[in-house]
């Protein structure tokens, strides 16, 4: 009698050497490339199983790290938002750092606060090239931008 059922794999180990894998460079298989693994209870975590012609399959098919496109797309979205929000943060707290320097009554206080909201400006307008915004987030960091290098002037800043 012949055996119909697929050869089942029960939990990253047997997974990993049915693969000829550390049990770490599998999980980071199913993570990042689409390494074909079933998990009975629906969960994203607890126990693992693969079915051997899957897993198989999945070998033949040349699966290299280019496969996990979608994946860097979505991870380079989040990264793109974090970076906009960045921006427009860095240009709210380089704004209050100006306001201080112009309400200030120390020399000293006043050349610190001015040298800190520069170097926000600075940094916002060298990481900006690389950030992707939408109009909103353009707008909202340019108006921010135009009104920071307004008072940095004014408190004898040169650009």
């Amino acid at each position: 009698m012949v055996n119909l059922a697929p050869a089942i794999l029960n939990g990253w180990k047997e997974i990993a050497n049915f693969l000829g894998k550390g049990v770490r460079t599998v999980q980071r298989y199913e993570r990042e490339m689409g390494l074909p693994i079933h998990r009975p209870s629906g969960t994203s975590g607890g126990a693992v199983i693969g079915i051997q012609s899957e897993l198989s399959s999945w070998v033949s098919s040349g699966r290299k790290r280019g496969d996990s496109m979608p994946r860097r797309r979505a991870l380079n979205g989040r990264t793109n938002k974090l970076r906009a929000d960045f921006l427009t943060i860095d240009s709210e707290v380089g704004l209050t750092f100006s306001n201080l320097a112009l309400t200030a009554t120390s020399p000293e206080k006043k050349r610190r606060t001015a040298q800190t909201a520069r170097k926000a400006y600075d940094t916002i307008m060298r990481l900006r090239e690389d950030a992707d915004l939408s109009d909103a987030e353009e707008s909202r960091l340019e108006a921010n931008l135009r009104r920071l290098k307004s008072e940095l002037e004014s408190l004898g800043q040169k650009f």
